[in-house]
């Protein structure tokens, strides 16, 4: 090689580096939580979806493709046995339990991001204890749910279509048997920690709110706290009663307003249109959830006219049967976002 070569070849190596790093800059790829939003791939996004019972049955999912749904919460209700890979097993409960391998790659094939939520625990007599409004770390079964989920953490780590919500709905309803913010805080940053010592683990961390996880007063007492100590954080409230019943458009509005104004990443893990009481109509919700862009998840992706829930009836129309027409008005928010 001639000097005169050498000379121009260093000149376009060195030339092509400083376009590169000028031209190209290196992009944040994948889902991940910045500046208080859903990010894919340095872009801002919004996720609506539904709430699934896939672990108790796989389904092939163009009907949800065709309603547009683009993230799935799936129900784990039986944690200690949830299979993680391998094949289906029967738990000791009698149900079948598919394994969350098999969920996550379906939902992947169809672009559908999941989100693995334990909702319950089955102990060796079969009898189930669901999560909803439980103090966490009072339970017995604590430290073996810890290794459970760090073990679901190992397997799909560095998969950022794959989130992990730590406890569904904690927390007594009125904020009582010893709740305060501070054990919210305590335990939520012991659930985190969890996980994020599985090496690799960056996945997308879901965290409830109070009042089985209808109320952000715990966000905005101590979400910024959490939110210093981990990156990939976002914030799960369920709209029911405490949203949806004596709550104009306005309150609602104002509400997101007060998370948002402070760059609290949120979604609406569950809405729906019964709860513990009576018929509620969601569609003023909807409403400024879209006008918002707050990304939000029906109760309940099921097949079943006589559960006012469900979404779907048994012919694969939206199911809207003596309740506020929930099938299609969830169908329709979906497809007008």
């Amino acid at each position: 090689m001639t000097k005169k070569t050498l000379f121009f070849l260093c000149v376009f190596l060195l030339f092509g580096a400083c376009q590169s790093d000028e031209t190209a800059p290196i992009a944040n790829t994948g889902y991940i939580i910045e500046d208080g939003q859903i990010m894919l791939d340095s872009a801002p996004i919004t996720l609506n979806g539904v709430n699934a019972l896939h672990s108790f049955g796989l389904e092939e999912l163009s009907l949800m493709q065709s309603w547009k749904v683009k993230i799935v919460r799936e129900f784990m209700g039986n944690l200690r046995e949830q299979p993680i890979d391998g094949e289906a097993i029967q738990g000791t409960d009698g149900t079948w339990l598919h394994p969350l391998e098999q969920i996550v790659l379906r939902n992947r094939a169809a672009g559908i991001v999941t989100i693995l939520c334990p909702f319950g625990w089955v102990n060796e007599n079969g009898e189930q204890l669901l999560f909803t409004g439980l103090n966490p770390a009072d339970q017995d079964f604590y430290p073996i749910y810890e290794t459970k989920m760090a073990n679901i953490a190992r397997h799909f780590a560095g998969q950022d279509d794959v989130w992990l919500e730590v406890w569904n709905e904690p927390y007594h309803w009125n904020n009582e048997n010893g709740y305060s913010h501070n054990l919210w805080l305590n335990d939520m940053t012991a659930m985190v920690e969890n996980l994020r010592s599985v090496s690799g683990f960056d996945n997308i961390i879901v965290v409830p709110g109070n009042e089985q996880g209808q109320s952000e007063d715990a966000l905005l007492a101590e979400g910024a706290t959490l939110m210093s100590r981990y990156d990939n954080i976002i914030f799960d409230l369920h709209a029911y009663e405490k949203w949806l019943n004596d709550q104009t458009t306005s309150d609602i509005a104002q509400r997101f307003a007060a998370l948002q104004s402070r760059e609290f990443p949120f979604l609406m893990g569950e809405i729906g249109v019964r709860n513990v009481g009576e018929l509620m109509d969601p569609s003023s919700f909807l409403e400024v959830a879209n006008t918002n862009q707050v990304s939000t998840m029906a109760w309940l992706w099921k097949r079943d006219a006589q559960d006012q829930s469900a979404l779907l009836n048994e012919d694969d129309q939206p199911n809207d049967l003596n309740n506020n027409t929930w099938g299609s008005t969830y169908r329709d928010f979906l497809n007008n976002e």
